[in-house]
């Protein structure tokens, strides 16, 4: 090996993407797509629709639960009150003397009672609820404003 010097990694990549090099290599012929590829797409999803759409309902729909297991979610669920005064008192409004700091009592009461998150006979009152929550934080927010 006397009198080669070693190649380094970066000119054995060079040599590799060289003109010379790609000249080596035979590619083929090009590949081509016959007809317009989204026309085809449109046309299956099209003719497929109907044969989706009640499996679709049936998977995404609003699950329904037996009475039994809805009677075993209000044993569970605390006591949702529409009361201001007791959602103030679940807020803990009183002590909160910053924009920050109400802002995060909003999100806290969100995640704990947002209409998403609870069974679907609770999602009318939570909704309830949220409005009178956020009513409260931002009648809060002007006061602390003025």
């Amino acid at each position: 090996m006397s009198g080669t010097r070693a190649k380094s990694f970066g000119d054995l990549l060079d040599e590799l993407i060289s003109d010379e090099a790609l000249e080596r290599v035979e590619l083929g012929p090009t590949p081509t797509l016959q007809g317009d590829l989204l026309d085809q797409i449109e046309r299956l999803q099209a003719s497929n629709a109907p044969l989706f759409e009640p499996i679709a309902r049936k998977a995404y729909g609003e699950p329904t639960l037996a009475p039994d297991v809805l009677e075993a979610l209000d044993t569970l669920m605390p006591e949702l009150s529409t009361d201001p005064h007791e959602i103030a008192l679940e807020l803990g409004i009183g002590g909160l003397h910053t924009a920050a700091d109400l802002d995060r009592a909003r999100r806290r009461f969100a995640f704990e009672n947002h209409p998403d998150r609870l069974a679907p006979h609770l999602r009318e009152r939570a909704a309830t609820r949220m409005g009178i929550a956020n009513g409260l934080i931002d009648t809060a927010k002007r006061t602390m404003a003025e």
